[in-house]
């Protein structure tokens, strides 16, 4: 069902009670319990195993539907023109996020397409929404090194050899900044229990993250994205749960130094070679009827108006019916 717009997946909940001990608490948490219901989760992903069947590496993409299929488009065609060989997983929340058409469109393109509520029904979530998408898509991802963007990220050279960078083969997994950062004192710190550290925020637009070694970090963050109804209360989406998961696990990561470039509702991060790497559109998501701004030294631009044209045109087309 849907709850406020986000998919509340209750099917199989007396069965996996017994399997996720405290992770299959769905009862709603307050700032009374937070911090004994996060122990008792830390204490879960740490001392009990997840199995894990991934292999290889690939990229990750949340973007169905009318608002973010665009802007997956762009980002897909743009990794292929770079040369980008990873295969592609599109995730989506049911088959209204994701047409015949749309699927036609992107297959091809070495991507398949994932619909997160058929993986809840094996593997149930207590709400599963946009933010909620990205750790759940992590964790269930076929990919064991996954290279995930948000489908509104316009990468600017092929990324494959980040997987092969001394910082990712050291660390096992690479966060860029984020503008906007928690504060010593804030009380998340104290809810979660993690330690605080004086370093940026993480910018979750793209990540880098072997899953077999941050298994439980992806699934500490995957359960406080469960319980978005508290913990967005106190951080600013999904994006704070990666960062407070790996520090209270003290999982091992390395957070890029180069600082961000801002274009306007365009956040540009960089390589550790400081070369513009990627380029999050954050403000100003790919549209299909023409409103999209011009931005002064987004790169490719003329390229990414043309794949929204291509795309426009793709749409338009008559199915063709067998």
């Amino acid at each position: 069902m849907f709850v406020n717009g986000d998919f509340i997946c209750t099917e199989r909940h007396d069965m996996i009670a017994h399997t996720r001990g405290a992770l299959a608490d769905w009862s709603p948490l307050t700032e009374a319990d937070a911090r004994a219901r996060m122990d008792r989760v830390v204490t879960e992903v740490v001392g009990s195993p997840f199995t894990f069947s991934g292999h290889g590496r690939g990229v990750v993409i949340p973007g169905g539907g009318a608002k973010y299929f665009p802007s997956a488009w762009v980002c897909i065609r743009m990794l292929r023109w770079l040369g980008c060989r990873l295969p592609v997983e599109l995730w989506h929340l049911g088959p209204m996020e994701m047409t015949r058409e749309m699927r036609d469109a992107i297959e091809p393109h070495d991507v398949t397409c994932v619909d997160a509520l058929d993986v809840c029904r094996q593997s149930p979530v207590r709400t599963l929404g946009g933010w909620e998408l990205k750790p759940f898509a992590l964790l269930h991802s076929r990919f064991a090194e996954v290279l995930f963007l948000d489908a509104d990220n316009v990468p600017v050279r092929d990324p494959t050899y980040l997987f092969d960078t001394d910082e990712y083969c050291r660390h096992g997994a690479v966060f860029w900044p984020d503008p906007y950062c928690l504060c010593e004192n804030d009380p998340v710190w104290g809810l979660t229990g993690a330690s605080y550290h004086h370093e940026p925020a993480f910018e979750s637009g793209q990540m880098l993250i072997d899953r077999r070694r941050s298994l439980g970090a992806l699934r500490l963050a995957l359960w406080m994205n469960e319980h978005s109804d508290f913990w967005y209360r106190f951080i600013y989406g999904d994006k704070d749960t990666f960062h407070l998961a790996w520090r209270r696990l003290e999982q091992a990561y390395v957070v890029q130094r180069i600082p961000f470039e801002s274009l306007g509702g365009v956040i540009c991060q960089f390589d550790f070679l400081a070369r513009r790497l990627f380029q999050h559109r954050h403000g100003d998501k790919w549209r299909l009827d023409g409103s999209n701004r011009r931005i002064r030294n987004f790169r490719f631009e003329e390229l990414c108006f043309s794949f929204v044209t291509e795309l426009n045109a793709i749409l338009a087309t008559p199915a063709q019916t067998h």
